[in-house]
Parts: C-alpha cells; sequence; structure tokens
C-alpha cells in the first residue's frame, strides 16, 4: 500500500502495520553571506524571542539521548537526495579552520563584531599582519571561539534577528579560505564524506564559478547600459544579452568547464575514486547548481542589476552547457533591500533566459522570511512564492512564508506549485536558526495539507553545525511522520532533481511506476526489458532504481532497528 497524499500520521502506527511489504577565480558562493545586518528592509528589528530554535535543539537533543537507537536508524535510512545544499556552508568549521591552517591563514576580531573572530589571509610574506594571529598558533579556547564565529555552534539566540545576522555573517567570516579555488575540492570531498555518513545517495550543491570573468562581464554590462530604469523593460534584453554574447560570455563559460573538470579531478583524487582504497564517499553522486546572488548592490548600496543579469545569463548557459551543472538557483538574504526591492525585475530577467534556454532547470529560494523581517501584510510574503513559480521554478527552497498567508493565497500558490510540477525543499534546521520558525509554526504540515511534494535538504549544514540526519529525527518527532512517509520523502528528493532523463515514477503518490516497469519490483537486480531498455536511456530512472534497491537492502536490515514490521 502507498499513501496518496493521506500521510499516515504515526511512526508507531506504522510500525504495527505491513505497508512496508510493497516496499578560476572564487567558488563556493562567494557572495552569500554579503548582505549586512544594515541591508534589510523597514522591518529590521524583529527583536522577537527565538523561542522555535531552543524548542527545535532541545527536541533534537533529548531524542540523541534518549532514543540512540532510532537516531541511529534514521542515520542509516536511506535518504536519497539532498537538493538544496550550499557548498561553502556545508563544510563544517572545524574543517575550515583545519585548511586554514594549511594555507597560513591568521584570524583577527570581527569588525562588525569584536566578540567573534574572522580568518584573514596572511600577508604576500606570508606573516600576519596588525592585531591578526596565525590560525595554527590558536590555542583550545581560540578555537572553540572560532568554531562558534564560522557556524551557530553554542551561539545564544538573543532574539530572531541576531541569528539570522549570525548565520549570514559567518560566510564572510571563513571567505578567505571558501573562496580559494584551491580549496574547493577539498570541501567538495568533506561534503561528500558527511552525505555518505548520511546516507545520502546524490546531492545537487551550489557553487560559483568564473566570479571574476563573470563580474568583468557585468562592469562591462553596466558601462554599456549605465541606467537601471533600462533594466526595468523586457525589451531590451535581446540587446543586453547580445552585448554579453559579444564581450566574452561563451569564453567565461568554456573556462567555467574547465574549472569544474579540475575540481571534480583533484576531489576524486583525494577521496582516492577509481582505486583500490577509495572512500565510501565516491559512492555519492553529485552535480551543481550555478548560483546567482539575488543582492549584488552598487558601493550605494542601490541594485547592481547588471551583475544580476550578467549572473543569471552565464548560469543559463552554463547550466546547458555542461551536465554536470544541472541548472540555476538564486540566493542570498530574500529580506535585503535589493532583494525586496527588485524582486520583480529578477524574476522578468528569468522569464527571458527560461524562453532562450528551454532545457535549462531553475530552482529558486523563495518565501524565506516571515512577517518579523518584512512586516505583516506584506504582499512579498505571497509574491515571491507566486513569482518564483512563474518565472519557472520547478522547485522552492524553503518557502515558510506559505505559513503566513491567507486560505485563498495558499490555495493559490499550491495550484502553481501543482501547475509547475514543482516541489518544495523543506529545512527545519536553519528555518529555525535563521527566521526562529519551527513545531506547528513550520509550513510542513500546511504543505502537506495540500498534497504538495516535499523533501528534506541540509541547506548549510556546517553553519547549521548540523548533520542532515536531524532533519529526519525532528521530521518524525515533531510531525510523527511514519516510515512510509520517509520513503515518499526520499522518492520525491529523486523524482524532483535535476538529474536528465524521464522519471521512474509515473505516478508517485499512486506507487506507480512508468509502464515499462510496471510488472518489475523497483530496484531489482538485472531487470527485463522493456524495463532494462528504459533504465538505461535515464540517468534519473537508472538512480531511481539504486535507490529503490538500497532501500530494500534497508528494510531488509535496518527496518527491526526502528521497530517496524516486514510483514
Amino acid at each position: 500500500m502507498i499513501l496518496k497524499c493521506n500521510y499516515a500520521s504515526s511512526l508507531r502506527r506504522f510500525v504495527l502495520s505491513c505497508m512496508l511489504v510493497a516496499l578560476p577565480a572564487f567558488a563556493a558562493d562567494p557572495d552569500y553571506g554579503s548582505v549586512a545586518p544594515s541591508a534589510v528592509t523597514a522591518a529590521t528589528v524583529c527583536s522577537e524571542p527565538n523561542r522555535g530554535v531552543v524548542e527545535y535543539q532541545e527536541l533534537i537533543r533529548r531524542t540523541r539521548e534518549l532514543e540512540p537507537e532510532l537516531v541511529e536508524a534514521l542515520r542509516q535510512f536511506p535518504k536519497g537526495a539532498d537538493l538544496h545544499n550550499h557548498l561553502s556552508g556545508a563544510v563544517m568549521p572545524e574543517d575550515y579552520i583545519a585548511m586554514g591552517v594549511a594555507d597560513g591563514d591568521c584570524y583577527v576580531a570581527d569588525r562588525s563584531d569584536p566578540s567573534m573572530y574572522t580568518i584573514v589571509a596572511a600577508g604576500a610574506d606570508g606573516a600576519c599582519g596588525g592585531s591578526s594571529r596565525p590560525l595554527a598558533a590558536a590555542g583550545q579556547a581560540e578555537r572553540l571561539k572560532l568554531v562558534n564565529s564560522l557556524s551557530m555552534h553554542r551561539y545564544g539566540y538573543p532574539d530572531i534577528r541576531h541569528g539570522h545576522d549570525q548565520f549570514f555573517a559567518t560566510f564572510g567570516r571563513f571567505g578567505a579560505i571558501s573562496g580559494m579555488p584551491w580549496n574547493t575540492a577539498p570541501m567538495l570531498a568533506a561534503l561528500l564524506r558527511q552525505a555518505e555518513r548520511d546516507s545520502v545517495s546524490y546531492v545537487e550543491t551550489m557553487n560559483s564559478f568564473q566570479s571574476q570573468a563573470v563580474s568583468t562581464l557585468a562592469g562591462l554590462l553596466r558601462q554599456r547600459f549605465p541606467d537601471n530604469s533600462f533594466y526595468g523593460n523586457s525589451a531590451n534584453y535581446p540587446a543586453m544579452y547580445g552585448f554579453l554574447l559579444g564581450v566574452g560570455l561563451n569564453d567565461a563559460v568554456a573556462g567555467a568547464r574547465k574549472e569544474i573538470s579540475q575540481h571534480v579531478n583533484r576531489a576524486n583524487a583525494i577521496l582516492g575514486c577509481g582505486t583500490a582504497a577509495k572512500e565510501p564517499a565516491c559512492g555519492v553522486s553529485y552535480a551543481f547548481l550555478a548560483p546567482v546572488n539575488r543582492n549584488a548592490a552598487m558601493p550605494d548600496g542601490s541594485p547592481d542589476l547588471a551583475r544580476i543579469f550578467a549572473q543569471i545569463a552565464f548560469s543559463m548557459m552554463l547550466s546547458t552547457a555542461d551536465s554536470r551543472v544541472v541548472g540555476v538557483n538564486l540566493l542570498s538574504g530574500e529580506d535585503a533591500v535589493v532583494s525586496m526591492g527588485s524582486f520583480a525585475t529578477q524574476m522578468q530577467f528569468f522569464t527571458y533566459f527560461r524562453k532562450l534556454f528551454p532545457a535549462a532547470r531553475i530552482a529558486l529560494h523563495a518565501g524565506e522570511f516571515t512577517p518579523c523581517f518584512v512586516g505583516k501584510g506584506n504582499p512579498a510574503l505571497k509574491d515571491h512564492l507566486a513569482g518564483s513559480l512563474k518565472a519557472g521554478a520547478e522547485r522552492i527552497g524553503h518557502g515558510v512564508s506559505f505559513a503566513y498567508l491567507s486560505e485563498a493565497d495558499r490555495a493559490e500558490v499550491a495550484g502553481l506549485i501543482k501547475n509547475n510540477n514543482a516541489l518544495v525543499e523543506i529545512m527545519f534546521t536553519s528555518n529555525a536558526q535563521i527566521l526562529g520558525v519551527a513545531g506547528q509554526d513550520h509550513p510542513f504540515m500546511r504543505y502537506r495539507e495540500h498534497c504538495i511534494p516535499l523533501a528534506f535538504s541540509s541547506d548549510d549544514g556546517g553553519v547549521s553545525h548540523a548533520d542532515f540526519t536531524s532533519e529526519w529525527i525532528y521530521g518524525v518527532k515533531q510531525y510523527g511522520l511514519s516510515a512510509a512517509d520517509l520513503i515518499r520523502l526520499g522518492r520525491e528528493s529523486f523524482q524532483h532533481s535535476f538529474i536528465p532523463g524521464a522519471p521512474l515514477w509515473d505516478d508517485l503518490a499512486a506507487g506507480k511506476t512508468v509502464s515499462q516497469c510496471g510488472t518489475v519490483k523497483p530496484g531489482m537486480s538485472n531487470p527485463p526489458d522493456p524495463c532494462k531498455s528504459f533504465l538505461g536511456k535515464s540517468a534519473k530512472a537508472r538512480a531511481q532504481w539504486g535507490y529503490e534497491a538500497r532501500l530494500t537492502d534497508f528494510l531488509q536490515t535496518g527496518a527491526k532497528a526502528l521497530g517496524l514490521s516486514r510483514h
């Protein structure tokens, strides 16, 4: 039996059932954390206590302490795909410190928050200048403070706004490490190791390529079209795109492809992939999403629309030119001035390029704010969701503002999600840390009520100082998810991944595979034709088939640890 939309409400209830029987330049999002605390909308105070993160952390702590067997079983549970993942934010601060030591970096009090440390590069002579000190010489107390500065580890959360600002500030504090091209491969290796520990099969991670080249293109575009009002008229976009082609856009894409090969080859070497000594992390497949910084700004704080346009053009072209880049995403703090003020124009950019590159896949951060940040009744609470979907988003990252809409507006947004055959990426940990949203305030259950496809994602595990398994623990303990629900989440993640090819499931909600495989048990070894032939033509279907095989193995060996019946 497969649940169609009426998800099971209790893991324990499911335990007694027999439902399982069927069963170049810079890398790593250099601009992600560039939103200064002052660069936000009028509703900047948001001084409400962050009760959500307190509740979230206590539930996770209590479960890990009192139910270690459940936690271990959930760690081993095949989670499918992690679709919303920032490479720079995925790396644990302890790993960044080790990389910084290897680079000869220094640390110094953060200018915006002297209670925190920031990593800085040494001078040309290798010495730490001014008040900075060698990272290699940091003692135990300094290292702990560095971990706290580069992540949410032991953060006190004086209120919601401080948690939000601390989260985004961390990216600038480790930027001297994450922004160095030679560190991208070690970062990628660290991501894959963590994914393997969390029983993830596939990752789509956001990472910037050829940032300097794209910046140069944006500067030339800005010189040619200096008036920001020019960018609001879509009739001008062909001329803008043509100009970028004429000044080297294709060269930047070619440079990115070479850069990706270098990172991938070096990450494989670090992990020993293809050798007898290969690490288990080599078994995690992955692809990149090309990110666009929605808060690119001029020195005076006004939107740098030329840069945003150039980034979208570059990212859309790259995602169609290189199979290792499977889509495009729009990121950075959604409540900041530039994002709020130029949202409609940015969506026009995406609408234009979606027509130029119909094969490009789009996943957008949308609705990652609450009335606490943008004001009660702000139209953006709905418009950022609806506008992103109308611009072609096939996945929505976070979607928290859905919880604050009227029933009519929720129904409208839900309809757009279904019309786009889209999915909402759910991230409990970062939503609690950044927005103070958890428990019944989180839109997770409301999305389920509307039968919206959902998948858990890790977001920024290193910044959160949390593993992906915590998302699943929270789902089970807070919302009473059953094993059938967990399987559905894993399957949806692959179904809505950007892996090329036709999907295995014709109707996932009904448990119906494509007709070619309709009489074959999903995941079986050496399936007969026509299923074998179908799988041979679709990378996505093969990945889904592999997930079903892994799921079957877990149900034979790990289901008992969850107390699940197999009869």
